[in-house]
């Protein structure tokens, strides 16, 4: 009896190997990409011939890319790309640094925004102009709609300051240092001939506050083209 369990036992072991060395020929038979359809199914296509363009096809190409707004929107219906950090970089490096408005003789208000004991002095004239820009913040947005270029902002400034008081022969009486700050400037304020009502001013000299915050508004003029200088540059730039 245990004679015949002893043979049960190694014909169940000898048929187990067969069906292993059997599965592992068709292993060796099969390649790697058997188990991909795509790949055992020989393409009937011809592969595509790539060919130089033509003048023709190299000028459509040129025109198209002439064209303002992206490739998928060449009717310009609406787009919009956000450009504030292209914009605070060009105000803080290029258009901002060089701001001054022009020496001019003192206006009734500034001569009475003066400390006492210089008053009465005739003929005072003063410079403004931005020393240092503190910094460049906001939002700033080119849109494309219908073809027409529009660019919206948004934006806080904050300046350094610095004003010249010179008497009628040029010798320098004073020297005033301080800042702005102009919040929420929009594309509206360029209409306006006179600094945002947002703005507010700081002296380090507080007994020179009084002509410096009546003086802030020589800077709108150069700071309004300065602000129109931006609209003009990023359509240029993204037409």
């Amino acid at each position: 009896r245990a004679q015949r369990s002893r043979g049960k036992v190694e014909a169940a072991a000898c048929g187990r190997c067969c069906v292993w060395a059997l599965l592992a020929m068709e292993d060796r038979s099969k390649k790697p990409s058997d188990h991909l359809y795509w790949a055992r199914t020989a393409s009937t296509t011809q592969p595509v011939e790539h060919k130089p363009l033509d003048a023709a096809a190299q000028a459509a190409l040129q025109s198209a890319a002439a064209k303002p707004g992206a490739a998928w929107n060449a009717a310009a219906t609406w787009e919009e790309k956000d450009i504030s950090k292209w914009a605070h970089e060009l105000l803080s490096s290029t258009l901002l640094p060089t701001l001054a408005a022009a020496e001019a003789e003192l206006t009734a208000s500034e001569a009475a925004a003066l400390p006492a004991d210089s008053r009465g002095a005739s003929g005072l004239r003063c410079a403004l102009k931005v020393s240092a820009v503190s910094s460049v913040s906001g939002d700033v947005t080119h849109v494309l709609s219908r073809g027409k270029q529009r660019v919206v902002f948004e934006l806080t400034l904050k300046l350094k300051l610095e004003l010249e008081l010179r008497e009628s022969d040029g010798t320098l009486l004073q020297l005033v240092a301080g800042s702005l700050s102009l919040s929420e400037v929009a594309n509206d304020d360029l209409d306006g001939a006179r600094m945002p009502s947002s703005h507010k001013t700081s002296c380090d000299q507080p007994e020179w506050a009084p002509l410096l915050r009546a003086a802030a508004g020589r800077a709108w003029p150069p700071l309004k083209g300065a602000l129109v200088a931006l609209v003009e540059q990023a359509k240029e730039k993204w037409r």
